[in-house]
């Protein structure tokens, strides 16, 4: 392929317009302009791409301004890259062509293709899992048909556990989020040994978002999570990621309930002696951070400053050992899901 031919494929890959007619050069000439990459005239690009007895070599500035438009540095390194030897093995193509393929299979709802990726990739090491779901929710961002590829394979493996439970969003930056969640679980088999943790994971994600957008469906799932004693039996023998949640996010339940202090400084007592023999018990650097972070979040929404204090003394303790100080801590590890990939 010739470098014209080149310029050709890439410029139409990046505007959707194959240069075929002169009107083709005035849009694309505006369209440099706009990129602040440098200026090409309508006449230059016509004499470029389509005046057949224009015989004369174009000016070097001329290629670097269309490569840096087609987003390269420079012209050699537009033909580097084009260059199949490196361009196969270029990480930048690689992802770029993966992102392509999952963009399409989601915004064309063509969801079966994508599921069988997923398959693909079961046998994986959980970073190769963890870009695939990250590319899965980058472009369903830019639909809303989250909630609905939930209802359909919201009980898939990878859905679930990728998705869903490692990838979730605490912020809801997906169109439907929330909607998704309450399909994942409608797609949760009660017969499944997981079903409690999976139940009591996605009541309290909904609860958190419900309750700091103020909207009134809170107090109506928190009193599904706090209500019902069977929960309460069941909590300890979960996961510490779900029972974190449920056991700090009862602090805004009470004060939505009680809209007072003295149900809040009750189970305050009861919360301190129970973290605390949590963090004694807790191995891992990443489940110390789950509950260090998830708990610091409702203490300090709340203004309980004393209880916020005692618990990071708690902390600073346990680490003290391996990381001088907590912020080195609070720096190095972040456990909130996808917000360690994709901060806000």
């Amino acid at each position: 392929m010739n470098d014209k031919k080149l310029l050709l494929e890439s410029i139409f890959n990046k505007t959707g317009i194959y240069i075929s007619t002169k009107n083709d050069c005035r849009i694309i000439s505006q369209f440099i302009v706009n990129e602040k990459v440098g200026f090409l005239s309508e006449s230059t690009l016509y004499r470029f791409f389509l005046y057949p007895s224009h015989t004369s070599k174009p000016y070097k500035n001329t290629y670097n301004v269309l490569a840096k438009f087609c987003g390269y540095p420079d012209w050699n390194t537009f033909l580097q890259y084009y260059d199949s030897n490196q361009m196969y093995n270029d990480p930048k193509f690689i992802n770029h062509s993966i992102n392509i393929v999952i963009e399409n299979f989601v915004v064309n709802e063509n969801f079966n293709p994508l599921i069988e990726i997923y398959n693909t990739l079961e046998k994986e090491n959980y970073k190769t899992k963890e870009f695939f779901g990250v590319k899965t929710f980058l472009n369903f961002q830019k639909t809303n048909l989250f909630p609905k590829f939930i209802k359909e394979h919201g009980d898939h493996p990878f859905v679930r556990y990728i998705l869903i439970e490692s990838l979730f969003d605490p912020y809801h930056r997906m169109n439907g989020y929330s909607e998704g969640l309450e399909n994942y679980m409608l797609k949760t088999n009660k017969q499944s040994k997981d079903y409690m943790r999976d139940l009591i994971f996605s009541q309290a994600v909904l609860f958190r978002n419900y309750y700091l957008k103020t909207n009134d469906k809170a107090i109506e799932i928190g009193k599904k999570l706090y209500e019902d004693p069977i929960w309460e039996a069941e909590i300890n023998k979960l996961h510490i990621f779900p029972k974190i949640r449920f056991m700090a996010y009862k602090f805004w339940y009470l004060y939505l309930k009680f809209n007072g202090t003295a149900p809040l400084q009750e189970y305050s007592a009861y919360f301190k002696d129970w973290i605390q023999n949590e963090i004694k018990n807790t191995e891992t650097i990443h489940e110390l951070n789950i509950i260090y972070h998830t708990t610091r979040e409702v203490l300090q929404n709340l203004n309980l400053k004393e209880l916020d204090k005692d618990v990071k003394k708690l902390f600073d303790a346990r680490i003290s050992n391996q990381y001088a100080h907590h912020l080195e801590f609070d720096k190095l590890y972040n456990p909130n899901g996808i917000i360690s990939v994709i901060p806000l």
